[in-house]
């Protein structure tokens, strides 16, 4: 063929592109008599079956794909989407899982291990993690973002898949089908059958409210705690009752500021955010209490007890969670 293997290969993309895979497929394959051992042509011939709607024909090249020296993680991504088009669940994961593992940087790899894992209801929450992985890999990209509101959609999860779905028509305006699915998704929400838990929008503006207010806190308990513990050697006086008292109050209008000021979807989102993040609920958990042995504390003191033990274990308490917030930073 005197036109250039890479000539074909970028118009053939450009075909597929376009909605005109068959045009592609009747170029790729005299190209690939001649280049019968080259990778990326075999894959770009897979894509356009896909397109075309003949899994068993992209399968066929796919694999072809994987026995020559190429990009293994685009032909199991291709050989993964054939396999489900087919019903081949079980291997469709198989390869998809591969992708990833040979690529786990690949936002493509993630949307396809998503798709494949959503067809199964015994799956579909790690679909939803393989999609939420797409979408912090490749933040500007609207088929990320579909593919998330397609699990959530199938998980049932109303609020996030909205969030996804309006995100990526923010990013790609022209997408049908992203409107009609959230058109659907909508339709669900208005019916009030089911309680709708926060968008992920909400979910990270109430991280990025929670965590200053969780520092301020640990400073206050660890450095707080501290100097009561120095003050109280060897033997704890009433008065230091009235300095915990003010440390606890101080602690419980950081707590109660944010809970003010947050908006109503934030302030709900705000309780949701230990079952998205772990880190967050050690450290909440520890926190909350320290304050309350402090709080205690501070009781037995305006009592009369000279007891050091409360503030000792809230002091520790106060070191767990300041040094899980330290070392998580904000991934938690």
């Amino acid at each position: 063929m005197s036109e250039p293997i890479t000539a074909v290969l970028v118009r053939a993309a450009e075909l597929t592109a376009s909605g005109k895979p068959r045009r592609a497929i009747d170029l790729l394959r005299p190209a690939l008599v001649a280049n019968p051992l080259h990778p990326e042509a075999w894959c770009r011939l897979a894509a356009a079956h896909l397109d075309a709607g003949e899994p068993d024909q992209a399968l066929t090249a796919a694999k072809r794909a994987l026995v020559l020296d190429g990009d293994q993680a685009w032909a199991q991504r291709l050989a993964a989407l054939a396999l489900s088009e087919l019903g081949r669940q079980t291997e469709a994961v198989i390869a998809a899982r591969e992708s990833v593992r040979r690529k786990p940087a690949d936002w493509r790899c993630q949307v396809v291990l998503s798709e494949v894992l959503a067809a199964d209801p015994h799956t579909r929450t790690e679909a939803v993690e393989a999609a939420h992985q797409a979408t912090k890999l490749a933040p500007t990209e609207a088929r990320a973002f579909q593919v998330l509101g397609d699990a959530t959609l199938r998980a049932r999860d109303w609020g996030t898949a909205e969030w996804a779905y309006r995100t990526a028509l923010r990013l790609d305006p022209t997408d049908a089908d992203v409107r009609a699915n959230l058109a659907t998704v909508q339709r669900k929400r208005g019916k009030g059958t089911v309680a709708t838990p926060p968008t992920g929008e909400a979910l990270a503006h109430a991280h990025a409210l929670l965590w200053p207010a969780l520092s301020r806190i640990a400073v206050l308990l660890t450095a707080g705690g501290l100097l009561l513990l120095l003050a109280g050697m060897p033997r704890p006086t009433s008065l230091l009752g009235w300095f915990s008292g003010l440390l606890v109050a101080a602690c419980l209008v950081v707590a109660l500021k944010l809970a003010l000021f947050a908006r109503r979807g934030t302030r709900r989102a705000l309780f949701r955010l230990p079952r998205h993040h772990p880190k967050i609920a050690v450290i909440g958990g520890a926190l909350a209490l320290s304050v309350l042995l402090l709080a205690a504390w501070t009781l037995v003191l305006f009592l009369g007890a000279t007891t050091m033990q409360p503030l000792v274990f809230g002091w520790l308490c106060a070191l767990v969670g300041g040094g899980v917030l330290l070392l998580a930073g904000r991934r938690a």
